[in-house]
């Protein structure tokens, strides 16, 4: 019977593979769409941000700011990605504005990835092992953590997947380079940490295809791509050469109160210095598996980045990949961004959220060097899947233990305690300044339009942060309790101040 179930099993992966292909892409699937709402339960302020802007222009044309059609958010002062927020706009036309409609684009994103990594596996080194990256990738943390919450730099190592995947079939399909090109071109509005990132990735891609893309079709695929950069390129040298915003139509080119640039990287100053200093944060955060902030992966003993075994194995995946580069030739586009984005983060203050381009490549790879380990060692490829599974379950059990309950990492309960407080229609309603930017969940929660916002709301500047507060606006208090007839405060401290509490609502109180 055991025979007959092996020689089963193996008749399937040789002739039949997409069928575990497609049962490991539904598998991914769920763990990223399932409970998207609830889990994790609340919103994050960079959610609620993109969500309300997202709204803003799909209801009026401008976002909070009074920006038609920006290239970049002007958000908090400092400037927010806008690709998922534009891609959120059908969404929340059909089902309103809320956090699922929010986070289904990354939730998409992150189950299209899981395809992506299987075609260029597959690919690349063949069947069994495009079932082996995908399998890694579909139970990856860090993977499944992102695709379920509305972070807009999130979006980034899709595109950068899609990028690669277009660039394994160029060599002998050349019209293939136009579909990295419009990934490459659209990464930008993702994240502009790519910006860093795109010129060494450019030239290596550059230097590999001189030889085998035509003429005609490079010089199609750049005019592509400048297209589609120019906008977010114009910004950024806008932002940082100090000029004045632009218009050009309905887009809006506009000045950030602060270029970004200038706090997470090496263009902030410190030389040298700084450098030594980002590297060693990258040591630490791939050393730890995590860098404490808790949204986009859990600490190393819970799940980390890869789970306990992933960077030995992708060390060893590396170095295989180096020595037998003429065997795996197909995956050059992969080991460059490896290095690419090696070289991008000596130039930016780390986290897992800026280092986000490494985190794909490093799952590639770790798969390399299961795949190198299990043939070298000759171990049944049921022993190292069940640990992975039993990996899975612990860190899933970890995650929904910290983020389905109450918590302050995303705010829980405070949309519902605005609601309930809207209900009893309060002169003027009073959020405590212990969440951060509190009156972005105003605005998320009630969706006024934004020139009533804009006509109401009094700005506070803070340089030294480079970010813009608001201290209220039409109905709201966000700085003075005792201008407010109600209050949601933190529930320990309303019952710390002995509060005439009206409701609780996740870690909140409605109060007197």
């Amino acid at each position: 019977m055991t025979g007959l179930l092996r020689k089963w099993w193996k008749q399937l992966i040789s002739e039949r593979p997409w069928i575990l292909a497609a049962v490991l892409i539904l598998t991914g699937a769920v763990l990223r769409l399932l409970f998207l709402e609830q889990l994790p339960y609340g919103l994050n302020q960079d959610e609620a941000s993109a969500g309300y802007d997202a709204w803003a222009l799909l209801s009026s044309g401008m976002d909070r700011n009074g920006k038609s059609w920006p290239v970049l958010f002007v958000s908090w002062g400092s400037g927010q990605n806008v690709l998922m927020s534009y891609l959120s706009m059908p969404f929340i036309a059909i089902l309103g504005l809320r956090p699922l409609s929010l986070r289904l684009p990354n939730a998409l994103a992150g189950c299209i990835s899981l395809y992506a990594m299987w075609r260029f596996a597959s690919r690349c080194r063949g069947e069994r092992f495009g079932l082996c990256a995908l399998f890694l990738l579909a139970i990856n943390p860090w993977h499944i953590m992102a695709s379920r919450w509305a972070l807009e730099s999130n979006l980034l190592p899709a595109l950068l997947l899609g990028a690669c995947c277009f660039l394994s079939q160029a060599e002998e399909k050349p019209k293939a380079l136009l579909g990295a090109a419009l990934c490459l071109g659209l990464a930008p509005y993702a994240y502009g940490t790519v910006f860093f990132l795109l010129p060494p990735f450019l030239i290596w891609i550059a230097v590999r295809l001189r030889k085998s893309i035509p003429v005609k079709t490079a010089l199609l695929a750049l005019l592509v791509f400048i297209l589609l950069i120019l906008p977010i390129a114009l910004c950024q040298a806008l932002n940082l050469l100090g000029g004045e915003e632009i218009r050009i139509g309905a887009v809006t080119i506009p000045r950030l109160f602060d270029a970004r640039q200038n706090a997470t990287s090496v263009f902030g100053g410190g030389g040298l210095g700084r450098i030594r200093k980002n590297i060693m944060t990258l040591l630490e955060i791939l050393h730890n598996g995590d860098d404490r902030t808790g949204y986009n992966a859990l600490p190393f003993w819970r799940g980390g980045i890869l789970y306990f075994f992933g960077l030995p194995l992708a060390i060893i995946g590396i170095f295989v990949s180096v020595r037998e580069q003429s065997r795996f030739r197909k995956e050059w586009s992969m080991l460059a961004l490896l290095c690419c984005g090696i070289l991008c983060a000596a130039l930016i203050d780390g986290n897992i959220n800026r280092l986000n381009m490494l985190w794909i490549p490093m799952i590639y790879f770790s798969a390399a060097g299961s795949v190198w380990l299990i043939r070298s060692l000759m171990i049944r490829w049921a022993v190292p899947a069940a640990v992975a599974v039993a990996c899975l379950i612990f860190f899933g059990y970890q995650y929904a233990q910290m983020f389905a309950v109450p918590n302050r990492t995303y705010y829980s309960g405070l949309g519902e305690a605005i609601k309930a407080a809207e209900e009893l229609s309060p002169k003027a309603l009073y959020i405590t300044d212990a969440v951060l930017q509190p009156y972005i969940y105003a605005l998320f929660y009630t969706a006024p339009h934004p020139e009533q916002f804009l006509e109401s709301a009094e700005f506070k500047a803070y340089p030294e942060f480079g970010i813009l507060k608001v201290e209220r606006f039409a109905g709201f208090e966000f700085r003075d309790p005792e201008k407010a007839d109600l209050l949601i405060l933190d529930q320990d401290d309303a019952l710390e101040q002995g509060k005439d509490i009206l409701g609780t609502y996740g870690i909140y109180s409605l109060c007197r």
